[in-house]
């Protein structure tokens, strides 16, 4: 191994010189690198020191991914082939692990087939050995160093949020799932950059089918990625995430007279997460096309009803409603969901008291209030401290309760909410600069893609010729437009950006 670490480590220059690499450069020295590596045996890579040490305990993944990566592989492969000269699983789980939170995002670029190998290794590995939840944080990781911006969707987001769920590690894959998707692998407008390691590149630009970064996503896994997402964000109680995941894949572009299973199932999450959030039946987004609302209304009718009776109606005709409904909840998966609801209705009734009153007795707060688990009145005012409590703790509810002296105990409405100190206040200005500086790049991108992508150049015109020809005729009338400008839309895949 000592002759051949030469040849691993030749590139990038160690020290960098003082003077940085052109990209055309560091493309021509990378390229020879991978050449190099390629050509060697596995037998060659899983030799050892002479010092006795493994080549992976020798080289730095962050410095030199290619060649730790080649290793890395090769040692994965004699494990399942019972070759003893590689290392033991134990260790060669700690530097796949190791590499996915370390790798080089600019070599890995390069190496697409590769990365997507070790990110698969380290899924199989973590569910033959029962402990999915360990390979999250590090998949996510991955992910995160790839594309910082988290706006490109790969086949690798859709194993993440498989994982997530079914390991229920939900905060480590978070973070990724959070990241606003704005585009899908295969979209035929891009064009080819001289680099892949140009390092201002969108991501749209290199993770692309043919970097082998990410596969192609067929239609149903773009909605079960959102779906997926969002319920992800439901088991953390993160509403407001859950329902952007749920609403991506209500709004996504369909056929005019059909919608996916998939879609249905994230209407009707969505439904009630919007209820959870606002306490309302929220109305479809403007994007939704009005044959897939059609749809929506007739398919998802029972959680309308409850999303309606939770606005308007009471405390025991909505327990009523989801006890009649059962087996619909129960067979849609959205039982917790139903008890969340339930639970809410007299947390929204409490909040609703601060438009009335500034202060107000805990007794009066039973009294005016009903829990709609039970269908009744809390049974006293200690229960109904206790949920108050709890509600200020989480940070649902912005007021403070005052101990009795020699009366009952009183509550105290906050009228501003929570207060942000000063650190807060200009963490969340930068925080707010950095999104917003970001998205008008990315919506620049996708400005530019949309302007020859052929499907949407054909909805122009087909919306031009519709306003002219109602404009000959003298129809005055507003009418929905088709928003399906996609009328190529199959099963297999779908081009373009999302929004």
């Amino acid at each position: 191994m000592d002759d051949l670490l030469s040849k691993l480590l030749m590139f990038p220059p160690h020290p960098p010189p003082a003077k940085p690499l052109s990209d055309h450069a560091y493309d021509e020295g990378i390229k020879e690198q991978i050449e190099v590596v390629g050509k060697m045996s596995e037998t060659k890579l899983l030799q050892q020191t002479s010092g006795g040490e493994h080549a992976l305990d020798v080289i730095n993944p962050s410095l030199n991914t290619i060649p730790y990566a080649c290793i890395l592989l090769a040692n994965i492969s004699a494990l399942k082939k019972g070759n003893n000269k590689g290392v033991e699983i134990d260790t060669l789980w700690e530097k796949m692990i190791g590499f996915l939170s370390a790798f080089d995002s600019r070599q890995i670029r390069y190496i697409g087939d590769e990365l997507s190998a070790i990110i698969e290794a380290v899924a199989a590995t973590a569910f033959s050995t029962r402990q999915a939840h360990l390979a999250v944080g590090p998949i996510a990781s991955a992910l995160m160093r790839l594309d910082p911006t988290g706006t490109m969707l790969t086949t690798h987001h859709l194993d993440l949020a498989r994982l997530a769920l079914d390991s229920r590690n939900f905060a480590d894959a978070a973070p990724v799932l959070n990241k606003s998707i704005l585009y899908v692998p295969g979209a035929s407008t891009i064009t080819k950059p001289r680099y892949i390691c140009d390092m201002t590149l969108s991501p749209v630009s290199f993770i692309t089918l043919q970097s082998k970064l990410t596969k192609k996503l067929k239609y149903l896994e773009i909605l079960e990625y959102f779906l997926y997402s969002g319920m992800v964000f439901i088991g953390m109680r993160d509403w407001e995430s859950a329902l952007q995941c749920l609403e991506n894949a209500v709004t996504y572009p369909a056929k005019e007279t059909s919608v996916s299973k998939v879609m249905v199932e994230a209407y009707k999450k969505w439904i009630l997460v919007g209820v959870l959030l606002e306490g309302r039946l929220l109305p479809l987004p403007k994007s939704t096309s009005s044959g897939a609302a059609k749809c929506y209304h007739v398919m998802a009718k029972p959680y309308e009803t409850m999303a309606q009776i939770f606005e308007n109606g009471t405390a025991s005709r909505l327990k009523a409603e989801a006890d009649t409904a059962t087996n619909i909840w129960r067979a849609d998966f959205n039982t917790g969901l139903i008890l969340h609801l339930l639970a809410a209705f007299q947390k929204f009734q409490i909040r609703s008291l601060a438009k009335v009153y500034t202060k107000i007795t805990i007794p009066e707060i039973v009294s005016q209030t009903t829990s709609a688990e039970t269908g009744t009145k809390l049974p006293n005012p200690q229960a109904a401290e206790l949920l108050i409590q709890n509600m200020i703790a989480t940070g649902e509810l912005h007021a403070t309760m005052s101990p009795p002296t020699g009366g009952p105990s009183i509550l105290t409405f906050s009228p501003t909410g929570q207060a942000l100190t000063e650190p807060q206040m200009q963490r969340e200005l930068v925080l707010t600069s950095e999104r917003i500086v970001s998205l008008t790049k990315e919506i620049k991108q996708t400005d530019r893609i949309l302007t020859h992508d052929k499907g949407y150049i054909k909805y122009v015109q087909k919306q031009s010729k519709n306003a002219k020809t109602s404009g000959a005729t003298g129809d005055q009338g507003i009418s929905g437009p088709d928003m399906d400008w996609n009328d190529a839309l199959e099963d297999e895949d779908i081009m373009g950006p999302m929004y």
